[in-house]
C-alpha cells in the first residue's frame, strides 16, 4: 500500500478535524490535574482547529487507497524571523494513523515534503516541539536531519480554594511592574539566560539570543506578552521578576482559570537569596487573586536549579517536551 502526500486541499477541514480527535499527538499534558478527559480532549481539538483555520497555515496531507494516513502543519514565523536576520517558520503539528513502524514512514514523507516547502520558499531556520514520548515523530525528525536543541520539562500547581500563603519576612518588597522599572529589567533579562532554546541554537550567536530574551521580557512588561509583571525590589534596586499571563483560551474551555509563569530571572547577586521563590508565591497570589487557580511553568531540562524552585513552590512535573531545529 502506497501512501502520498498532497496539499490539504484535498482534505475537508471536517476530515483532518475527525483525523486529529482520532490520530493526534499524545502524551501528557499539564492540564490532566485541573479538569476532566473530555475537556481537556476539547482544549486540544479547539487548538487544533485554530491552527488549521489560520490563514498562515500550511498543511499537507498523506492519502491512501483507504483515505486521510497523516497530517503535517507548519507556519511562518514573523517574530522570530525579526529577530533571527534570518526567514524562521514552526511545524506546529504531525500526526499520523497505523503502527508505529507505518506512522513513522507517514510522518517522515510528510516531513520531507514539508522540508521541501522550506527550500521552495526561502525558510532558513524551522523548530518542532514534541512530546517526549512521540517516539514516531522524534524519529520523522531526525530521519529529516533535524537537530535537538532543547529539552521542556512543564510543571503544574492547583491551589485549593481560598488558598494560604505563608508569609514570610522578605528585606525586599514584592509589587508590580512600573514603567519606571524596564531599564533595570532589561538590564537583569540581557544576563540571565544562558540555558533557553536560543542560546543552545547553534544557528544564533550569543549577542543575538540576549536580545531575542530581552524584548521578550520588554513586551511582556508592555503587556503585550504577559498580563502581569511581578517584580522584587530593595529600594530603588530591582533584585528580580517573573511574568504572568492567564491563558484565555484554556481557561474558557476547561472551566476553570489557567495561568502561566513565563520568564523568572534574579540579579546575579541575589541568586541563593529566596529572591526568586517569594516572586514566584507572590506571582501565585496574583493569580489567585484573578481567580486563576492552575498554573503552569516550563523550564529546560537541564535546568535543575529552576525546577527544584518549582518544587519548593508547590508544583509538579505533568509534561516533557523535546525541541528540534533544522537549519534548511
Amino acid at each position: 500500500m502506497t501512501a502520498t502526500v498532497e496539499a490539504s486541499s484535498t482534505a475537508s477541514m471536517e476530515e483532518m478535524e475527525r483525523f486529529l480527535a482520532a490520530y493526534g499527538p499524545e502524551g501528557a499534558t499539564q492540564w490532566h490535574s485541573a479538569s476532566t478527559p473530555d475537556k481537556v480532549a476539547a482544549l486540544l481539538a479547539t487548538q487544533n482547529r485554530s491552527l488549521l483555520n489560520r490563514k498562515d497555515t500550511v498543511k499537507l496531507a498523506s492519502h491512501s487507497d483507504f483515505g486521510l494516513r497523516g497530517i503535517a502543519c507548519w507556519t511562518p514565523l514573523a517574530w522570530d524571523t525579526e529577530q533571527f536576520g534570518f526567514p524562521a517558520a514552526r511545524l506546529d503539528l504531525l500526526a499520523a494513523s497505523g503502527e508505529s513502524e507505518s506512522a513513522t514512514v507517514i510522518k517522515t514523507n510528510l516531513v520531507k515534503r514539508a522540508v521541501e516547502d522550506w527550500r521552495e520558499r526561502g525558510i532558513r531556520h524551522v523548530t518542532a516541539r514534541v512530546a517526549a514520548a512521540d517516539t514516531t515523530s522524534i524519529e520523522a525528525l531526525q530521519h529529516n536531519s533535524f537537530a535537538l536543541i532543547d529539552g521542556i520539562q512543564t510543571f503544574s500547581l492547583l491551589m485549593p480554594p481560598a488558598p494560604h500563603f505563608q508569609k514570610r519576612e522578605n528585606p525586599f518588597t514584592l509589587r508590580l511592574f512600573r514603567e519606571s522599572d524596564l531599564p533595570q529589567v532589561l538590564e537583569i533579562a540581557r544576563t540571565s539566560y544562558v540555558h533557553d532554546r536560543f542560546h543552545a541554537d547553534s544557528a544564533l550567536d550569543k549577542d543575538t539570543a540576549d536580545r531575542i530574551n530581552e524584548t521578550w521580557v520588554r513586551n511582556s512588561c508592555l503587556g503585550q506578552m504577559a498580563d502581569a509583571v511581578i517584580v522584587a525590589s530593595a529600594g530603588d534596586t530591582l533584585l528580580g521578576y517573573v511574568t504572568c499571563r492567564i491563558d484565555k483560551e484554556a481557561t474558557s474551555v476547561l472551566g476553570v482559570g489557567c495561568g502561566e509563569i513565563g520568564m523568572v530571572a534574579t540579579t546575579a547577586n541575589s541568586r541563593n537569596a529566596g529572591v526568586a521563590s517569594a516572586a514566584t508565591i507572590s506571582a501565585l497570589e496574583w493569580f489567585a487573586m484573578q481567580g486563576v487557580p492552575f498554573v503552569e511553568v516550563g523550564t529546560q531540562f537541564r535546568n535543575i536549579a529552576a525546577a527544584r524552585l518549582y518544587e519548593r513552590c508547590g508544583f509538579r512535573l505533568a509534561a516533557a517536551s523535546l525541541t528540534w531545529r533544522k537549519l534548511v
